[in-house]
C-alpha cells in the first residue's frame, strides 16, 4: 500500500507541476519565444526526446519541473537581438510568460472543481480557521465539524466518526461548538437525538446518544472534538454554471486571508512558529495524500485541484526565483533597465534559490517529525 500511495502522490504532484510548466510553455510559444527544454522533474534526466526546437525530458527527481526559455537566464549580444529570445520581448510579453503558469493552475483547478460540485450536489465543505470569515460566492452556512472522537465515548458507540458534521440536537439546529456543548451538557444522563451528516457518504443520519459526565471538564460530553465548518451552497442557476471557478476564487481568497493572519500572528508574537506550523513540503503533502486516498476517488480529485491552487499561489509570492518575484523585476526593469539588469536579477535569484533549498530541507525535517506516524503507518 505504501508503494501505491507513493505512486499516487507522484502522479498528483507531476500533474499539477506539468499544468504549471505548460502554462509557461504555451505563453512562450504564443509570444514567439523559443523554448529549448521542457522538463517534468529535475536532473538526472531519465528520458528525453527532441521535437522541433524543444527537448522534452523527464527528470529522476520528481519534485518540480522547468522550462529552459531562450534568453531568460542569460544576457548576451545574440540573445539581446534574436527575435525569438525572451530578452527582446516587451514587458507585457515577458509578464505573460511568467504569469501564465499561475494562471493555468487556477484554470485547471476551476475545471477540476466542477467534478467535485457535481459529486456533492453543488455544495462544498470548508473547515474554518478564521473567525467570522464569509466566502464571497455561494450561500454560506456554518456548522459543527467533528474533528476527533474519543475511544469508547458515547459518540463512538453511536457510530459518529471524525469529519462528520453535526446538524441538530433534539430537533434544534446547532451552528457552533459552544451551542452544541451547551445542549449536550443540559441533557446529562438523558438520551438525545443527534442528526449529523456522514462525511464518507454525504448522507444525513440520526443517532441516539446518552451524554456521560466527565470529571476532567466537570460537564456532560458526547466524546467529540469540535470545530466550525462552512457549507457553501452553489445551487442558484448562475452559481451552478460558474461553481468550479467560484469555488476556486473562494479557496484562493480564503488561503490568502489565512496566510495574512499567520504572518500577522507571527509579527504579534515575534515568533516564526505560526508561519512554520502552517507550511508544508513534499513530505507533508505525501502524508496528506496518504490520508485522502483512504477517503475515495472524489477526495483525491479534490486534492488535485487544491494542490494546483496551492502551487499557483505559492509561485505568485514575491520570493526570488518564484514567478511573483520575476513579475516585480519585470516592472522594475521597465522603469530603469540599467539598475535592474539581468545580472542583478541573477544574483538575487541565486540567493533566493539557496534560501528555497534551505527552506525545503527544513520543511522535510519538520514534516518527517510531524507526520511520521502517518507516513510509516
Amino acid at each position: 500500500m505504501f508503494i501505491v500511495d507513493i505512486l499516487i502522490f507522484l502522479f498528483i504532484l507531476g500533474l499539477v507541476v506539468m499544468v504549471h510548466e505548460l502554462g509557461h510553455f504555451w505563453a512562450a510559444k504564443l509570444t514567439g519565444t523559443r523554448v529549448d527544454e521542457f522538463s517534468i522533474g529535475f536532473p538526472p534526466i531519465i528520458w528525453q526526446k527532441k521535437i522541433g526546437e524543444t527537448n522534452y525530458a523527464l527528470g529522476a527527481i520528481p519534485l518540480g519541473g522547468y522550462n529552459k526559455i531562450y534568453g531568460m537566464e542569460t544576457e548576451d549580444e545574440k540573445s539581446d537581438t534574436d527575435k525569438h529570445s525572451y530578452n527582446t520581448k516587451g514587458p507585457w510579453a515577458r509578464a505573460f510568460i511568467c504569469f501564465n503558469g499561475v494562471f493555468m493552475n487556477i484554470i485547471f483547478a476551476g475545471l477540476v472543481f466542477y467534478i467535485i460540485m457535481f459529486a456533492y450536489n453543488f455544495k462544498s465543505y470548508m473547515p474554518l480557521i478564521i473567525d467570522d470569515y464569509h466566502f464571497k460566492f455561494g450561500t454560506q452556512e456554518n456548522r459543527v465539524l467533528v474533528n476527533g472522537v474519543k475511544a469508547g465515548s458515547p459518540a463512538e458507540k453511536a457510530g459518529i466518526k471524525a469529519h462528520d458534521i453535526i446538524l441538530s440536537i433534539n430537533g434544534e439546529q446547532v451552528y457552533n461548538g459552544d451551542e452544541t456543548s451547551k445542549d449536550v451538557n443540559n441533557n446529562s444522563g438523558k438520551e438525545i437525538s443527534v442528526k449529523y451528516l456522514e462525511w464518507a457518504t454525504k448522507q444525513e443520519k440520526t443517532a441516539s446518544i446518552t451524554p456521560e459526565y466527565d470529571k476532567d471538564t466537570n460537564r456532560a460530553i458526547m466524546g467529540v472534538g469540535m470545530t466550525e465548518i462552512a457549507i457553501i451552497d452553489y445551487n442558484k442557476p448562475a452559481d451552478k454554471i460558474l461553481s468550479g471557478f467560484f469555488h476556486a476564487f473562494n479557496y484562493i481568497d480564503y488561503s490568502l486571508s489565512a496566510m495574512g493572519q499567520m504572518f500577522s500572528l507571527s509579527v504579534k508574537e515575534k515568533s516564526m512558529e505560526p508561519i512554520s506550523s502552517s507550511m508544508t513540503g513534499p513530505v507533508g503533502i505525501f502524508a496528506v495524500t496518504k490520508v485522502i486516498v483512504q477517503n475515495g476517488l472524489i477526495e483525491v480529485i479534490n486534492l488535485i485541484a487544491i494542490l494546483s491552487l496551492a502551487l499557483g499561489i505559492t509561485n505568485l509570492l514575491p520570493i526570488p526565483a518564484m514567478d511573483g518575484a520575476k513579475l516585480i523585476f519585470i516592472a522594475l526593469e521597465s522603469i530603469n533597465k540599467k539598475i535592474f539588469n539581468k545580472d542583478l536579477q541573477g544574483k538575487i535569484e541565486l540567493g533566493g534559490f539557496a534560501v528555497l533549498i534551505l527552506l525545503a530541507v527544513l520543511l522535510i525535517v519538520k514534516d518527517f517529525i510531524q507526520f511520521k506516524d502517518i507516513i510509516f503507518k
